[in-house]
């Protein structure tokens, strides 16, 4: 989920009771699926593995679980994605031009690039000493051309904007989830109180990049070496402080909300914030949990995607809608296997890159394209000025 329009919220949809309830099966469902059951297992996995020898064996284990599950549930997140964005036809596709078509053939050239000119030194480069000659003017350490040719520079980069576009895009799904739960209880939020919930959860995102960027060194990913941006650590600091005084200004606004209008916020409302809280802050999780995150992000995403295709069933008036459903995600799964591993791997081998390269270059090429162009495809798909997604989800 992104975010939504804040002038078509504003304007009411009349919606029967009985289909305002809940996205997908019941309330409680929807409240598991959108961080409930996240925070029902990172009470035990924080407070207690150091405490019983079972929990903490079990919190050892976690992130491997994690990272199998999260490719099966990140498989059909991916994938319907691409099916819901241009199975809308041409003229979503045109207005959308930028996210739908720029980006894709932007990211396709880069790696194109790095793919052919992958051993090609870039010490001497004036574009890197330039680049790195304006960082130091403006007072940064922040150094470009940190890897020996342009391949790994590329590849590179691209990992560091996936980084910076997963994160922007977990506090975006979570705005949107709050406020599709807000039309669906009648819970009043002005566009000040809108907005005011939209930037306390982006300042979550800019907090845990930073915590992986306000530091010199470099970490793996898949043999490929990533360097971090080494930015000044008092924006890490401040960041802090900031998140502190957003979310301190929503307890507000929510005491406001109950004095002014006796309304009090719902518990599916409020737990995609509370679990972004909870696993995305560098105080409160652990680093080595990035699949659990990335796997209850899929997680949270499911009953937005599963309430659009059973309503796009039940409005085409075909029978088995959750037959169906159970086809669709199933095949969502097929393709999320062939475009993460199957044909990545299978190029790898053939062209022999980990020989070549050093890397697998196309699994770290369709990993990087997939994720930072899922990003520009949800910022466009799931805003309410999106007629065909707003009629299907409040059907």
């Amino acid at each position: 989920m992104e975010n939504t329009s804040a002038a078509t919220l504003d304007r009411p949809v009349i919606l029967p009771q009985e289909q305002k309830a809940c996205l997908f099966g019941s309330r409680n469902l929807d409240f598991l699926l959108l961080g409930g059951l996240s925070i029902a297992l990172w009470i035990p996995t924080y407070f207690l593995q150091g405490q019983f020898s079972n929990v903490q064996t079990a919190t050892l284990a976690l992130p491997g679980i994690a990272f199998v599950l999260a490719y099966w549930v990140n498989y059909p997140h991916f994938m319907a994605s691409y099916k819901l964005a241009y199975f809308q036809g041409s003229p979503f596709i045109r207005d959308n031009w930028f996210q739908l078509i720029a980006v894709p053939i932007t990211l396709l050239a880069l790696i194109l690039m790095g793919l052919i000119f992958y051993q090609t030194p870039i010490a001497d480069s004036a574009l890197i000493t330039g680049t790195n000659s304006l960082f130091a003017a403006l007072g940064l350490r922040t150094r470009v051309g940190l890897h020996p040719n342009l391949g790994s520079e590329i590849l590179g980069h691209l990992i560091v904007l996936m980084y910076f576009t997963v994160g922007w895009h977990y506090a975006k799904q979570t705005f949107g989830c709050m406020m599709v739960y807000a039309k669906l209880d009648n819970y009043r939020l002005s566009t000040l109180e809108r907005n005011l919930i939209r930037y306390s959860l982006l300042s979550t995102w800019w907090l845990t990049w930073l915590y992986s960027n306000c530091a010199e060194g470099s970490y793996p990913f898949y043999n490929l070496t990533i360097h971090r941006l080494n930015l000044p650590y008092v924006w890490f600091q401040a960041s802090y402080v900031l998140v502190g005084f957003m979310f301190a200004a929503i307890v507000v606004l929510l005491i406001r909300n109950y004095l002014k209008h006796r309304m009090i916020p719902s518990g599916n409302f409020l737990v995609p914030m509370l679990a972004l809280l909870t696993w995305h802050i560098p105080l409160a999780g652990q680093p080595q949990y990035f699949y659990m995150i990335a796997f209850f992000h899929s997680l949270q995403y499911f009953p937005f995607v599963a309430k659009v295709e059973r309503s796009r069933y039940q409005r085409a008036r075909r029978p088995r809608a959750y037959l169906r459903l159970g086809i669709f995600f199933g095949l969502m799964c097929l393709l999320g296997y062939l475009a993460f591993d199957y044909l990545p791997s299978g190029l790898d081998r053939t062209l022999d890159t980990r020989a070549n390269n050093g890397v697998s270059f196309f699994l770290i090429a369709f990993l990087a394209f997939i994720n930072i162009h899922h990003y520009f495809i949800d910022n466009v798909l799931w805003r309410f000025k999106n007629r065909d997604v707003k009629e299907l989800l409040f059907h």
